[in-house]
């Protein structure tokens, strides 16, 4: 096959016949010849003159320029909107990246703070803060005592430092004498 191929394009192409210019007759024709011979009456091509060839090719020019500047439009625009939705991919990624970044390091900060608390409540547990604090030398509280204080004399602390008007001190009422009423109107609740 590629000898056949080599052998075409090596080969001379043949020259055409040169055709001579046909001359053309004039005939004038009277209404009854055109009436009589209608249907073997031939349409021909209507010549063009050079002129005409020359208005006709300017404007297929002219139209194919405009078709070339189209078409080259619209591979550019097409191009640039390509381009367009790539760098919009582009920056997408970018972000979604950042946020599997900022995911992890939310991740790792919560288990962080899980191994704190673990740590924290194993830190306040009651019997090791009783082990801790026999080992230092402490011992639990073997009862408690409460001490009564006189009201005229925690009024008058109160009043030497500040803390109560002088008038209210002077009033004679107790405040817990209604309180044994008021808890039986309420039935004893809160």
């Amino acid at each position: 096959m590629a000898r056949t191929a080599v052998a075409r394009s090596t080969a001379k192409p043949a020259k055409r016949p040169s055709r001579k210019p046909i001359k053309k007759t004039v005939t004038t024709r009277t209404s009854a010849d055109r009436q009589a011979r209608p249907a073997t009456r031939q349409r021909s091509k209507p010549t063009r003159s050079k002129l005409a060839l020359a208005v006709s090719n300017r404007n297929l020019t002219r139209r194919s320029r405009r078709l070339v500047y189209l078409t080259s439009g619209l591979v550019v625009l097409v191009v640039g909107i390509m381009m367009m939705i790539v760098i919009a991919q582009t920056r997408i990624a970018e972000n979604q990246m950042q946020i599997d970044k900022i995911e992890s390091q939310i991740s790792a900060e919560r288990d962080r703070y899980n191994s704190l608390r673990l740590e924290r409540s194993s830190l306040r547990e009651p019997a090791r803060l009783v082990a801790n604090a026999r080992a230092i030398g402490m011992q639990p509280g073997v009862g408690t005592d409460f001490t009564s204080v006189d009201p005229y004399t925690v009024a008058a602390v109160l009043v030497s430092t500040g803390g109560v008007d002088a008038e209210l001190l002077d009033a004679t009422e107790n405040p817990f004498e209604t309180y044994g009423e008021f808890k039986a109107t309420v039935g004893g609740q809160p």
